[in-house]
């Protein structure tokens, strides 16, 4: 059983079959992550949208992605830390490798420039998992979402 880790970031680049690969994977095992996000995740952390960067890394058996995470550079420092834990999946058939997805995440914690942040609901099963991995609570976000513009309307 062949096993590696593929990187990806501004420099690398990800070919077209790649990026084909690397969305449909998060967004088959992110199911709670819109595809929109993912994409734009993945554009930022490869450059391919104006952005200040960041990398994806991959676990792969056999040539096909059992794990993967992205990382994004916020262009902060001090407040807010220098990179952003977007993603972080696993793949179903993998689930009780859980090893599997803190031995990735470490990795990019030891290639990212600066403290890494992770947003996650308050109940999200990763989070124990972010905890025993030594991340802290610091902030509670509160977030105010502005509604959806209405229709344009006519005036006569």
């Amino acid at each position: 059983m062949e096993r590696s880790i593929q990187m990806y970031n501004a420099f690398s680049g990800a070919n077209a079959l790649e990026n084909i690969a690397l969305l449909n994977f998060f967004r088959v095992h992110t199911p709670d992550t819109e595809y929109r996000a993912i994409q734009e995740a993945l554009d930022y952390a490869l450059k391919n949208k104006p952005s200040f960067g960041g990398f994806v890394l991959t676990y792969t058996v056999n040539n096909r992605i059992v794990a993967g995470v992205v990382v994004n550079k916020t262009g902060m420092q001090g407040f807010k830390s220098e990179n952003l834990l977007v993603l972080a999946a696993i793949h179903e058939d993998f689930k009780s490798e859980t090893t599997l997805l803190e031995d990735l995440i470490n990795k990019a914690v030891d290639y990212a420039d600066g403290d890494i942040a992770i947003y996650a609901k308050p109940n999200h099963p990763a989070l124990m998992m972010a905890k025993r991995m030594g991340f802290k609570d610091q902030y509670v976000e509160l977030k105010f979402q502005k509604a959806a513009p209405l229709a344009a309307k006519v005036r006569v």
